[in-house]
């Protein structure tokens, strides 16, 4: 097929041309009937006399596609000599030449078809071979710039395909200017860094840190040492390790964690034991200090609009000169003073500098600290482990975390290397090495390699024990499934609970019964359903509570039916004391049906400790084992704790002894137990102490 744009030039060209005598005019009439044979002879017979009109012939006639001397490199040379040729031309030539259409703008024309041309072919071969041919023969395409950096990407792709240290090396010779240079530079790293140490052991990575002191892995090799020289985490281990590797960025860790492990009791006998056998420990002054403090809790308590710490006797320990101070952990207590966070140790000296805009505990020896609005995570130097890069970050096991960017999850190491891409609209912690996330709202699961081990298809997935998990599917139909993908239990039943004591519920068309964690079904389904079954129907102290034909029972877990005659209804047993209902009033039966409390209550909860919950109306009281009303109906809600009974009143908190006094009245927003002598009451920010040993308020805000 004749090319038209050259046909239409070539036909309005000669409407314009005579009959010419000379031989430049027979080429350009012989072009006219297509005649390229005899055309290209005339045009190359005359190139030395009449270079400018031969030479620009000669390049039609090589950019024709239909013709045998098609020849875009020759099409390339010939334009590029007939514009030489014509700019030294005068004009009295130039205007003889206008009659076979030879004009400066034709030749401009003539030459960017030609490398538009050029360029099409090396761009559709895309071969780094065809764009350097491209490169070096039509260097006077100025116009195509984006040929280098096409060049540069496809020799990039050749060299990750071979993915080798020499591969990557050699691109870096051949490319030292690509703007792929750091990326080839990070892949002929990282490829020098597995080439030298595929065998993972200790002794291959000491090699590659002493052959490639600069390479950008040697980070990852210590860390490898380090973990591989301290496979159980053991004492000696670590010992052996700060021996033999003093200049080990992981040097420090160690150390701390002989420190960890030798004092963890902190008896006087551990202090001098660690100080006699260690006597180049780096952190002497910490040492010394954290002895002396390390068995005092420290509590945050503010006084004239700042923060300061006191021990669990009142006694400060800290003064109040801090915008605001969070409980020690690790150590270390993030602080704050004019509006940055930093770290104190007990000895009130800052351990790591006032510049994040947040600061949360410390954890294995990491705390994790927000900058410029982004987090990241740093060690108890102070020094950053994980860049300030993320939206959000959670630990969420040993080495792994919780990352968010722009709205998206993924999972990053500690040292930064990502786990998986930040694709997830929802990411949970891993438990057992697996993580349930969520894309395009569906459920998936993935090990802690970020390989999904269940694929993103269902509505919901929920953990349920070491190995198994519960799913729902687009019908709307649960079933269970374990680690591998198998499927346990099929799709087809209404709701699933949670694993009780060997036992988990399952419900199908209004009935449930229950399996085991093979999915075997031990108890029928044959008992009605309602979805507070979820809850009251999980195996307690060896029962659970079913309903069938509208009357409530209990079942063992081998399904047998624990009946209690002459009462109405019966819950799950505490203590060996059943609650049952007579005549709309509940008590407690033995296991025999001997009555033991008599049934005056209005509701009871089993037995869990030597009290249980009794309601009058919408309030609770507290029960014996007697039948003895311990504590009066006055609480909306009780909860019993081994040293403390915490109570709501009024949507606020308050604390009791074990024996029924008065700990704190119910005027706090949050109670918690820092320890099992201490507790904390919290109001707008403000924490009150007492003391459960001796039953004094430590400190109160309106002291």
């Amino acid at each position: 097929m004749k090319s038209v744009g050259l046909i239409s030039i070539v036909v309005l060209l000669f409407l314009q041309i005579n009959v010419f005598a000379g031989k430049i005019e027979k080429g350009y009439e012989r072009l006219k009937l297509y005649d390229y044979f005899n055309a290209k002879k005339y045009f190359e017979n005359e190139l030395e006399d009449e270079t400018a009109p031969a030479a620009y012939g000669l390049s039609l006639i090589h950019t024709v596609k239909s013709n045998p001397f098609y020849n875009i490199d020759e099409a390339q040379r010939y334009i590029l000599l007939a514009d030489s040729a014509y700019k030294r031309l005068k004009e009295k030539k130039k205007k003889e030449y206008i009659e076979f259409g030879v004009t400066d703008s034709a030749i401009s024309t003539r030459a960017e078809l030609i490398c538009k041309e050029a360029f099409g072919i090396a761009k559709t071969n895309g071969t780094v071979h065809s764009l350097n041919h491209f490169i070096r023969n039509f260097s006077a395409c100025n116009n195509y710039p984006e040929v280098y950096a096409l060049r540069d990407s496809v020799a990039f792709e050749d060299a990750m395909e071979k993915n080798t240290s020499l591969a990557y090396k050699e691109y870096m010779v051949m490319y030292p200017q690509t703007v792929l240079y750091k990326q080839a530079l990070s892949k002929y790293e990282e490829s020098v860094f597995n080439e030298n140490t595929t065998d993972n052991k200790v002794e291959s990575y000491e090699n590659f840190i002493r052959d490639f002191p600069e390479n950008s892995f040697r980070q990852k090799a210590e860390e490898n040492i380090y973990s591989l020289s301290t496979p159980n985490k053991q004492r000696n281990e670590f010992i052996s390790f700060v021996r033999k590797y003093k200049s080990s960025p992981f040097s420090k860790s160690a150390w701390r964690e002989i420190y960890k492990l030798t004092m963890k009791d902190y008896t006087m006998d551990s202090y001098n034991n660690f100080k006699d056998s260690f006597p180049d420990y780096p952190f002497q002054e910490e040492f010394e200090y954290d002895f002396q403090l390390q068995n005092y809790f420290f509590l945050p308590f503010k006084e004239g609009g700042l923060w300061g710490y006191m021990n669990e006797f009142g006694k400060e320990m800290i003064e109040p000169i801090y915008e605001d101070a969070s409980f020690f952990s690790d150590g270390f207590a993030s602080v704050a003073q004019n509006g940055n966070y930093g770290y104190i140790s007990k000895s009130g000296n800052v351990a790591i500098n006032f510049r994040y805009k947040d600061a949360e505990a410390f954890h294995n020896g990491f705390a994790i600290v927000m900058k410029d609005s982004l987090y990241g995570l740093i060690d108890k130097n102070g020094e950053t482990v994980i860049q300030h890069l993320y939206d959000e970050l959670s630990e969420t096991e040993k080495d792994i975390f919780i990352a968010a960017k722009k709205d998206k999850y993924g999972y990053i190491k500690r040292n930064g290397t990502p786990v998986t891409p930040f694709d997830f609209d929802l990411a949970n912690d891993f438990i057992n090495g697996l993580a349930i996330i969520s894309k395009v709202d569906k459920y998936g699961l993935i090990n802690s390699q970020g390989q999904y081990v269940i694929p993103p298809v269902f509505d919901e997935i929920v953990y349920l024990n070491d190995t198994l998990f519960k799913a729902l599917n687009d019908d709307e139909k649960w079933g269970l499934l374990n680690y591998k993908s198998d499927t346990i239990l099929p799709f087809i039943y209404d709701a699933i609970g949670e694993f009780s004591e060997h036992r988990l519920l399952i419900a199908k068309n209004g009935k449930c019964g229950y399996v085991d964690e093979f999915g075997s079904i031990v108890i029928p389904i044959s008992y009605t359903y309602s979805s507070a079954l979820l809850t009251t129907g999980q195996f307690k102290n060896g029962y659970a509570s079913v309903r069938q034909k509208e009357r409530s029972m209990l079942i063992d877990t081998t399904g047998k039916i624990f009946k209690l005659k002459d009462f109405d209804e019966c819950k799950r047993p505490g203590l060996g004391l059943v609650p049952v209902r007579k005549m709309k009033k509940w008590g407690y039966a033995d296991m025999d049906g001997k009555i033991r409390i008599p049934c005056t209550f209005e509701s009871v909860e089993p037995f869990n400790d030597v009290y249980a919950v009794f309601r009058k109306g919408k309030i609770e009281g507290l029960i014996d084992t007697m039948g003895n009303v311990f504590i009066q109906p006055l609480y909306d809600e009780i909860i019993l704790f081994p040293n403390a009974i915490q109570v709501k009143s009024n949507e606020k908190w308050g604390l009791l002894s074990r024996s029924g006094l008065l700990y704190i009245p119910c005027n706090y927003e949050m109670i918690e137990f820092l320890s099992p002598k201490l507790v904390s009451a919290t109001e707008k920010l403000n924490y009150t102490y007492i003391n459960l040993q001796t039953g004094k308020i430590i400190f109160s805000p309106q002291d």
